[in-house]
């Protein structure tokens, strides 16, 4: 099944999204845990760089971060980067409130993973919709999908965000490298946030859009996906 191409219509800013060379990534810092295990292998380099200033002013703070590899891209497109067959869910995702998610807790239902990060106005200002979107999902029953917010950015700067803003849909941290997993998602090197990918309910990659999103496109993405 062909995977989806990144939609960049209209939410998207009027700018193209930055180009983030790659760079050796740092060492891993001792005793860091990773937030989210994902069926991509984790090498000892990535793509890292800085494209986006909010992410070159606070990266040299993520030293100690174990970012995923980057699939190699699937063929040559005149268009956008064809998808790649490795996109798959992840296999944990270690949420702010203690709890460790895992394919169980989705199984036969849509996941949607929002990437997103205090420091991006869009992000922000969709959160509120997809909040009510995820209580309206979490109140269809078994059969609603799960959504997760993947913050990029320190756990720190997550927190105060959420106890001035909070959401009822499970957060994790994944610090600056995550933006590695939006790569990855997207096989785009042109990073930007917020994005969201949709997993059907058979775990194959539906939907994936750069820019906000709404209840409304996430409802028909959903009804489309179980």
């Amino acid at each position: 099944m062909n995977e989806p191409e990144p939609d960049r219509s209209a939410g998207d800013p009027p700018r193209s999204p930055p180009v983030i060379p790659p760079v050796p990534a740092p060492a891993p810092a001792a005793g860091r845990r990773r937030t989210l295990t994902w069926l991509f292998a984790i090498p000892a380099a990535i793509g890292a760089g800085a494209g986006l200033r909010a992410w070159r002013e606070h990266a040299a703070t993520q030293a100690g971060a174990v970012p995923g590899e980057l699939p190699p891209p699937a063929g040559a497109s005149s268009g956008a980067p064809p998808a790649t067959a490795a996109a798959s869910p992840p296999v944990r995702i270690a949420t702010l409130d203690g709890r460790q998610l895992t394919p169980a807790d989705w199984q036969g239902r849509p996941l949607v993973l929002n990437f997103w990060a205090p420091w991006c106005g869009p992000c922000v200002k969709e959160m509120p919709a997809l909040d009510r979107f995820a209580k309206a999902q979490a109140a269809a029953g078994p059969r609603g999908a799960l959504v997760v917010g993947l913050a990029i950015d320190e756990e720190v700067a997550v927190q105060r965000f959420l106890a001035a803003h909070p959401v009822t849909f499970p957060i994790s941290v994944l610090g600056f490298a995550g933006l590695a997993q939006v790569r990855a998602l997207s096989n785009d090197p042109n990073v930007a946030l917020p994005f969201t990918a949709v997993f059907a309910a058979d775990g194959t990659l539906a939907h994936r859009k750069f820019g906000p999103t709404d209840g409304a496109e996430l409802a028909r993405w959903v009804a489309g996906s179980v």
